[in-house]
C-alpha cells in the first residue's frame, strides 16, 4: 500500500518538478555577454623577429534584473593563419561586473600581446594575415561573443617569396674566362629575393663535348637556401672540371620559386696546356659587323674574319665613356672590310663586362639576353675580339670599337 502511495505521489509531483527546472533555467539567464569589439581591428607586424601589438577588448554584458553580478573572462588569444591554429598569446582576462539593468555594462581590457616570428612566416608563405581571436563568457550564462583583429606581416620579408634576379660571375667576377687545361675554378652567384623561404637550386655544367650542339647539361651539385627579409644571397659553385678542353658552360638552375627569366650562363674556354709567353705580337683581327652607328639590341650581328690557327673567339664588350655615342657619318664610306693598318693601343687589363666565348669554327655571334643584362641602357660601350691559340695565347685582336645601348 505504501508503494502505490508513493508512486502515486512522484506522477503528481513531476510536473511541479519540471516546471520547477524550467523557472531556474530562466532565473538563470538573468545575464550575458551579448557583443566584443576589439581595436584596433588590422595592425602590422615585422616578419625579421617576434613583434609586439597592443589590442583593447571591449566586452558588453546585459543583465535581466538588477544586481546580478557576474563574471566575464576569456582564457588566451588564439593565432590562426588561414584557418588553421598556429598557437596562442597572451594570458587569461577577467573582470567581474555588479549588475546594472536595462541599458547593460562594459568591461575594457587593454593587453600588450608577443607574435612569434613563425605565425609571421606562415602568413607570409600562405598569402593570408594572422586573425587573433578572443571569446568572452559570462559565468552566469552558458552564451559567448567573440572578435578578431587581422595582423598583417610588413617590412622587409613580407613580400611573396620570389627571386628577383640571378647574376651570375667566375670566382674572379669576370663573365668569360680561358684558362688551361686542370686550373682551379668557381663560378658565384648572387640572387636578389623578396620575401621569406627555401631556394632549392642545382649547379650544372655542359662539358666541351656536347657545346658544339644543343648543350647537354650534367649536375654538379644541390644547393638548398633559406633566405630570411629580402637579402642579397651569394651561392658559390663546386669546384668546376677542367678537364675537358674547348668551350664549356656552367649554370645554376633554380627549381624552387620558380622563375620568370632565362638563367643566365657562364662560359669558359679550356685550353690544353698553361699558357705560354707570345712568342709574336698578336696580329690585327679584322671585324665585319656591326658597323659604326648601330645600336646594341639582342639582334645586333657581331663577325670577323677568320684568323689561322686559332682554336676559338673572345668576343669581349668594355665600359666606355658616358652619354649617347656619337652619331655615324652618313658621308662616309663603310668599306665592308675595315681598312685600319693597325688595332688601337692594347686593351687595358680591366675584365669586360661581359662576352662570349665561341669555337674556332664559329666567326659570328649575338649576345643573348642575360649578357644584355649586365649592360646599362642609354650608355656607351666599347667592344673587341680576340683569336685564342692552341696554348692560350693571343694571336689576334681586333680595334676597339664604340657602340651604343639605348
Amino acid at each position: 500500500m505504501g508503494g502505490i502511495m508513493q508512486r502515486v505521489f512522484f506522477r503528481a509531483f513531476t510536473p511541479l518538478l519540471a516546471a520547477a527546472v524550467v523557472l531556474l533555467g530562466a532565473a538563470a539567464a538573468f545575464a550575458n555577454v551579448t557583443a566584443v569589439t576589439v581595436t584596433p581591428s588590422r595592425a602590422a607586424i615585422s616578419t625579421t623577429g617576434p613583434s609586439t601589438v597592443t589590442l583593447v577588448w571591449t566586452v558588453t554584458r546585459v543583465p535581466l534584473t538588477g544586481g546580478l553580478v557576474g563574471t566575464v573572462s576569456s582564457p588566451t588569444a588564439q593565432l590562426t593563419v588561414g584557418g588553421l591554429s598556429v598557437g596562442t598569446a597572451g594570458s587569461p582576462l577577467s573582470r567581474t561586473l555588479p549588475g546594472i539593468p536595462a541599458l547593460g555594462e562594459t568591461a575594457i581590457f587593454t593587453e600588450t600581446l608577443v607574435i612569434p616570428q613563425g605565425a609571421a612566416f606562415r602568413a607570409v608563405k600562405s598569402g593570408a594575415p594572422i586573425i587573433v581571436t578572443r571569446t568572452f563568457s559570462d559565468n552566469t550564462a552558458a552564451g559567448t561573443a567573440s572578435a578578431g583583429a587581422a595582423l598583417f606581416p610588413s617590412g622587409p620579408g613580407s613580400e611573396p617569396f620570389s627571386v628577383s634576379r640571378l647574376s651570375l660571375t667566375f670566382d674572379d667576377r669576370s663573365r668569360v674566362k680561358v684558362l688551361s687545361k686542370g686550373s682551379r675554378l668557381r663560378a658565384l652567384a648572387e640572387i636578389n629575393t623578396t620575401g621569406v623561404g627555401l631556394i632549392i637550386a642545382q649547379w650544372e655544367y655542359a662539358p666541351a663535348v656536347t657545346t658544339a650542339g644543343t648543350p647537354i647539361f650534367r649536375p654538379l651539385s644541390l644547393v638548398r637556401r633559406s633566405v630570411a627579409g629580402g637579402r642579397r644571397v651569394v651561392i658559390t659553385s663546386p669546384p668546376l672540371p677542367t678537364r675537358f678542353e674547348g668551350n664549356n658552360i656552367v649554370r645554376l638552375r633554380i627549381t624552387d620559386p620558380a622563375t620568370r627569366f632565362d638563367e643566365p650562363e657562364l662560359q669558359y674556354y679550356v685550353t690544353p696546356e698553361s699558357p705560354l709567353p707570345d712568342q709574336q705580337p698578336p696580329r690585327l683581327l679584322l671585324t665585319t659587323s656591326p658597323s659604326a652607328g648601330t645600336p646594341l639590341t639582342q639582334t645586333t650581328r657581331f663577325a670577323w674574319q677568320a684568323v689561322p690557327g686559332a682554336q676559338a673567339y673572345k668576343l669581349e664588350i668594355h665600359p666606355g665613356d658616358p652619354g649617347p655615342a656619337a652619331p655615324a657619318d652618313q658621308d662616309l664610306v663603310v668599306a665592308e672590310l675595315p681598312l685600319d693598318p693597325a688595332p688601337d693601343a692594347p686593351a687595358t687589363a680591366v675584365e669586360p663586362l661581359t662576352g662570349i666565348v665561341l669555337p674556332a669554327a664559329v666567326t659570328e655571334t649575338r649576345l643573348k639576353a642575360f649578357s644584355l643584362q649586365h649592360l646599362p641602357p642609354n650608355r656607351r660601350y666599347r667592344w673587341m675580339v680576340k683569336a685564342l691559340g692552341k696554348e692560350g695565347a693571343v694571336l689576334g685582336v681586333s680595334e676597339m670599337k664604340e657602340i651604343f645601348k639605348p
